[in-house]
């Protein structure tokens, strides 16, 4: 492991359409790009971003209020590293390029390429480590890595909002919701936050069309998304000049209350006994968006995740 001039990360910069927003963590990647895996919480976690080609990107973060040694951490990993390539008998060489107190640049040779940053944030007490590889001798690694690593955001919006967005489905909820199920695959993506006494359920349906084939779309809703459960007039409402949707609010019934009061009971929380839900056709891309709010007060915080969420 050698500290050397610099990690020569190209400074050119790139559109980046394709938004990529987990646990508060938010990136952009070129056309095609796509979460491939992750795990993890709020707190530690990482994820992996595929390309239509060889290259991909991992990243790895940390939320810690404790004084961290960035080059120590950074040893650690690509010591892990090298270790893993000298015993599959490869070579490993790797380069480290302090830029200043909290950032520092690195690229690793072996079987693979890679270059890469690990970042501290302090206002954020949070650590992100992340390098971009590719298996392949053509990929142009270094043009590429720069307007990833530049585009990486920790901290939520100037109104207290953090982006999800993955596989399609692009939305927002305030930051001090957490994840608690995720089911993302192409198809469907379906993702359910909580916070103290409030559940906030994003899920987006692709191929929407051919699903609803046979179905009025307030019949759909009741079958698909299992709306029938509740009882409430299902209102229609129109968004611009093709989508369309209904919008529901209602509240438990006695025997879900029921259940509802026991399980918040052992949680030390305030039943989530108000239901909130709209669902709406989005033409342009042919999918579905679904949205619920839970809580025990009267909110409008469907409406503005509503408003946060993108269509087209």
């Amino acid at each position: 492991m050698k500290t050397e001039r610099r990690a020569c990360i190209s400074s050119e910069s790139a559109t980046l359409p394709t938004r990529i927003g987990w646990h508060g963590i938010r990136l952009d990647a070129p056309a095609g790009w796509y979460l491939k895996g992750y795990s993890g919480d709020w707190k530690e976690g990482f994820l992996q971003v595929g390309s239509p080609h060889s290259m991909e990107l991992d990243l790895k973060w940390s939320r810690t209020r404790r004084k961290t040694d960035l080059a120590y951490v950074l040893q650690q990993f690509l010591a892990k590293l090298e270790r893993a390539k000298r015993k599959a008998r490869q070579p490993f060489h790797s380069i480290l390029h302090p830029i200043d107190a909290h950032c520092i640049e690195f690229r690793w040779r072996s079987d693979e390429r890679a270059v890469g940053r690990i970042q501290r944030y302090p206002e954020h007490h949070t650590i992100v480590l992340m390098q971009l590889r590719s298996a392949s001798k053509h990929d142009a690694l270094f043009q590429q890595a720069r307007p990833i690593f530049e585009s990486l955001r920790v901290a939520p919006d100037p109104d207290g909002w953090v982006e999800w967005s993955l596989y399609g489905l692009h939305s927002a909820a305030p930051a001090d919701f957490r994840l608690e199920k995720a089911h993302a695959v192409t198809g469907q993506t379906r993702l359910v936050l909580t916070r103290r006494h409030e559940r906030l359920i994003l899920e987006r349906i692709a191929r929407a069309e051919q699903l609803l084939k046979g179905y009025d779309f307030a019949e759909w809703v009741d079958h698909w998304l299992r709306w029938r459960a509740w009882r409430g007039a299902r209102e229609p409402f129109t968004w611009g000049e093709n989508d369309y949707g209904v919008h529901l609010s209602t509240r438990l019934g006695l025997g879900a209350l029921a259940t509802e009061c026991v399980v918040s009971l052992c949680r030390l929380r305030l039943p989530a006994w108000r239901i909130r839900a709209v669902a709406w056709l989005c033409k342009p891309r042919n999918t579905v968006f679904h949205i619920q709010h839970h809580s025990p007060f009267r909110s409008n915080l469907l409406e503005e995740v509503m408003a946060r969420t993108v269509c087209c």
